[in-house]
């Protein structure tokens, strides 16, 4: 078992005095967003000096929050010209979160870490801290997390991460996070972020019930992420670019007001800012960033903890604290909390995801009742649709919520006026299936028949809104399924009478729509092939069978041209 010593004998890095008794800790930040981890800080006992940022809706909150702090853009080509001691980046996270691409730690995003490291070289601060996703310590067999460590101990820096909860510091949200600091001094990094905690080694105790609990509507076929009293982690967004809320089940509240979604200030409250603390970042013509920045934000009360930990390390406040660890196990993934030094092994430290417990305010007391909203019919209806194909087990109580709930909402609806030019057209329009439709139940056993697997109704590129009928992924094959009429076939084609331009409006945005993912697809890649309704089902599925063999006997490229023989194969169909 490893002891840290506690503070030792320092080292401060060139410049810098070991520790500034009686003085407020100056800092740089980078990536600042709307000032989550600096407004923390300052709490803490922080001074800010300067501040970079790009996004410019991003730079109009920090224009009105801090005036007279000097504010950047690129970062890089920004150098700090104001004396620091700490050097605080929340980093980008795109590239690393799962809601991401997943380039990892080197993608165009993420990979702008490596400026902080340029800084540092050059400003020698005394502390780090760097702020970003677990998923850091698991993409890539934890890339990310070695990637920094390397980086940090080849600057001099003795280094420690956690991975902590937001509720642990009276956050209502469930929201995880991967902190790093680093530290010019032996051993004081870990001492800062490892030496305080509760214990509590298992998950967090949730209540049995509370007045309020958050969960995300756009989920239920692999999870439904019910948080008891708090809300799941806000996101900046959906994987469409749209403002992503999750929903709140409120049992006492009158039917139809019981699954609600909270506004935007409602969200700012829940990062521990002010209500109303983004409202500079839009203007007029633009669409809204505020959920957006909210939902990449740092949260206030886990900054000021982190702040207030290395300002008593500083000054030399921590005394005897120790942070006991054991050799990593380089077999198994990174652990949640670890520590290290240049020249040194990396120690697994046991310090839980809660190293305080501080009361939260209740979650149904913290939304304002003015901003909520009903979560729509629709919404009700997709997610109970999903959690129905799925199987999952619900609360009973919630589930009859949410089913009391879709009744309140239905009653609301206003069915809109039919434009089938009969009741016969209107019966023939609501019996088209979406899916599993008698083409494709005959193809995907023409397909089984001759040993091939593949996938149903999934997105081929997770970023990408498309959802193909039969998707072989390996091969990146989509085939789609088209009805002669629906689709406008070429050979089978047949154009309404009645109703006609409505008719030959809405068969053009399907067509419309087909080339559009044709387009997407073929341009990372994949190769799409039609089946229409009136081809027979074997002879369709031999010509997939050719080209799904032909595909995976080769390196398929983002982008790749299919080769000739596939082009004149699917041109013979």
């Amino acid at each position: 078992m490893i002891e840290v010593a506690p503070v030792a004998a320092a080292r401060p890095l060139a410049g810098q005095p070991s520790q500034r008794t009686g003085h407020a800790l100056p800092f740089v930040s980078l990536f600042s967003g709307i000032a989550g981890m600096d407004t923390g800080l300052v709490t803490a006992g922080g001074t800010l000096v300067e501040l970079c940022e790009y996004w410019e809706p991003a730079r109009r909150v920090l224009r009105l929050r801090e005036p007279d702090v000097p504010l950047a853009g690129d970062v890089r080509e920004f150098t700090p010209s104001e004396e620091h001691r700490l050097l605080a980046a929340g980093f980008p996270c795109v590239d690393l979160s799962h809601a991401g691409k997943q380039a990892g730690i080197f993608g165009a995003n993420s990979g702008l870490v490596s400026e902080v490291f340029r800084i540092a070289a050059v400003t020698r601060p005394e502390w780090l801290v760097l702020e970003n996703v677990p998923n850091l310590l698991r993409l890539g067999r934890g890339a990310g997390i070695q990637h920094i460590i390397d980086e940090l101990e080849a600057l001099g820096y003795s280094w420690a991460y956690r991975v902590l909860d937001s509720r642990a510091f009276g956050v209502a949200q469930r929201r995880n996070r991967v902190i790093v600091v680093a530290s010019g001094t032996p051993g004081l990094a870990a001492q800062a972020l490892l030496g305080d905690d509760t214990c509590r080694f298992a998950s967090f105790e949730e209540p049995t019930s509370a007045d309020a609990s958050g969960f995300y509507w756009t989920e239920g076929r692999r999870g439904v992420g019910l948080v008891r009293g708090a809300v799941p982690t806000l996101k900046g967004g959906s994987t469409l670019g749209l403002p992503s809320a999750p929903a709140v089940w409120r049992p006492g509240a009158p039917l139809g007001e019981r699954i609600v979604l909270p506004s935007i200030e409602d969200a700012e409250v829940l990062q521990g800012f002010e209500r109303g603390w983004t409202a500079e970042a839009d203007q007029p013509g633009e669409p809204s960033a505020r959920w957006k920045l909210v939902g990449n934000a740092v949260t206030v009360p886990l900054a000021r903890w982190i702040g207030a930990r290395i300002v008593s390390a500083d000054i030399g406040q921590l005394g005897s604290v120790s942070v006991e660890g054991l050799p990593r196990d380089q077999r198994r993934p990174w652990p949640d909390a670890a520590y290290g030094a240049p020249g040194g092994l990396v120690h697994a430290s046991k310090a839980s995801r809660w190293p305080v417990l501080s009361a939260s305010k209740p979650l149904d007391e913290l939304l304002n009742d003015d901003g909520l909203r009903p979560l729509s019919y629709r919404a009700t209806k997709g997610f109970l649709s999903r959690v129905e194909e799925s199987g999952i087990k619900l609360d009973t109580h919630f589930l009859d919520d949410l089913e009391g709930h879709l009744s309140a909402m239905r009653a609301e609806v206003s069915p809109a006026a039919s434009w089938a030019s009969s009741d016969a057209a209107r019966t023939r329009m609501r019996a088209v299936k979406q899916q599993n439709t008698t083409p494709e139940l005959k193809l995907r056993r023409a397909l089984s028949d001759l040993g091939l697997r593949y996938r149903l109704q999934i997105r081929p590129e997770s970023d990408l809104r498309w959802r193909a009928d039969i998707v072989f992924k390996g091969a990146k094959v989509v085939v789609d399924v088209r009805g002669c009429f629906w689709h406008v076939c070429p050979l089978h084609q047949t154009h309404p009478k009645a109703n006609a331009d409505r008719w030959q409006a809405k068969l053009r945005g399907n067509q419309e729509r087909d080339l559009r993912m044709e387009s997407e697809l073929s341009a990372r890649g994949w190769r799409v092939i039609t089946v229409w309704e009136h081809e027979d089902a074997s002879e369709a599925a031999s010509r997939i069978a050719a080209v799904v063999s032909r595909r995976r006997g080769k390196h398929i490229q983002r982008g790749a041209s299919a080769s000739a023989a596939e082009s004149s194969e699917l041109a013979s169909a």
